[in-house]
């Protein structure tokens, strides 16, 4: 009982002073915002607003480390109830205490750690691969620490694990006083889908259409050939027009009114005959041309045709019975 006096009297010591033994080096202004956290801390604990006070203890410690305010720090932890994080904090202060040789501090921190001892809650998380990496709330897990039991606060705990070509494994415990022990079995992580792999030696290489080395359409060729066909039967055409005039000057001159020699009716013939076949001639290669003109006029950029896949089209060009006739798809 007078142990237990002394020990509650030292500790409320420690809490009421200002923190002391701060880390060398820190500036002033470090120092002083520590020791403005330290005292809205302590306001926050008298008004027993623990949950914001922890967090005010805590930067404090941060910013300038030092007994006084582990010890507060984990004093407003077990208020709180984060056992768990309150037995870490003592055992901090303890061996801080050893390190700056606080006898009395070592003393009253390791007398708390042990009052929580029987009253933590333990959770056990199993994994079946130590190749697996596991974390506890976004910290990892020592592979070697796996299957020991682990202090933890009430409340909930996301324990996640990974490895490398496996799917991630998630999964959330709410963890009460009722349960003393509770434990996480992590199952064996299930193979990632291989990603479809192109073979290493298939020749992706593309060969250059046709139409693409000279920048020339498919439907532009097939206007330009048009074009010259029809050229060439307009040439045949004058031909035997000329032809057809000249032969028909001669049948004239072995004709009398509407009396023909002979040879002049042969001559009327060759010349009907050649008349013929320029005015096909003519129809023809006017059409080939007109038609030839229309296509080359009309296709399609070379960029434009590969978009919409037009290279493939075909084209037809023609004569029909007073018309022309161009016909594809480009």
């Amino acid at each position: 009982m007078l142990r237990g006096t002394i020990v509650a009297t030292a500790l409320c010591a420690a809490l009421m002073v200002a923190p002391q033994a701060r880390a060398a080096g820190d500036g002033e202004g470090g120092v002083a915002a520590a020791e403005s956290l330290f005292q809205e801390g302590r306001k926050l604990v008298e008004a027993k607003r623990y949950a914001d006070a922890c967090p005010k203890f805590a930067a404090s410690q941060k910013l300038a480390p030092a007994i006084g305010t582990l010890l507060n720090l984990a004093d407003c932890y077990e208020k709180n109830n984060q056992l768990a994080s309150a037995w870490a904090r003592f055992h901090e202060a303890i061996a801080l205490a050893q390190r700056l040789g606080r006898t009395n501090r070592e003393q009253t921190a390791r007398d708390r750690a042990e009052k929580l001892e029987p009253r933590l809650i333990r959770l056990s998380i199993l994994s079946h691969s130590s190749a697996t990496e596991v974390t506890l709330d976004g910290n990892p897990i020592d592979p070697a620490v796996l299957g020991t039991p682990i202090p933890v606060d009430v409340g909930k705990h996301t324990i996640e694990a990974s490895a490398k070509g496996k799917k991630p494994f998630s999964t959330t415990i709410e963890v009460s006083e009722k349960a003393k022990n509770p434990s996480v079995d992590i199952p064996a992580l299930e193979d990632e889908p291989k990603a479809l792999e192109e073979p290493k030696n298939q020749n992706t290489r593309r060969e250059p259409l046709a139409d693409e080395h000279g920048g020339w359409s498919a439907q532009k060729t097939i206007g330009v050939v048009a074009a010259g066909v029809g050229l060439v039967g307009l040439g045949v055409g004058g031909y035997f027009g000329l032809k057809t005039s000249n032969t028909w000057k001669e049948a004239q001159t072995h004709c009398d009114g509407l009396v023909c020699e002979q040879e002049g009716v042969d001559l009327a013939s060759q010349a009907k005959s050649s008349g013929n076949i320029s005015t096909i001639g003519v129809i023809a290669g006017g059409a080939l041309l007109v038609g030839g003109a229309v296509l080359f006029f009309t296709a399609p950029s070379e960029r434009s045709e590969s978009k919409t896949g037009a290279s493939g089209g075909t084209a037809r060009v023609g004569v029909g019975p007073g018309s022309i006739i161009v016909r594809g798809t480009f």
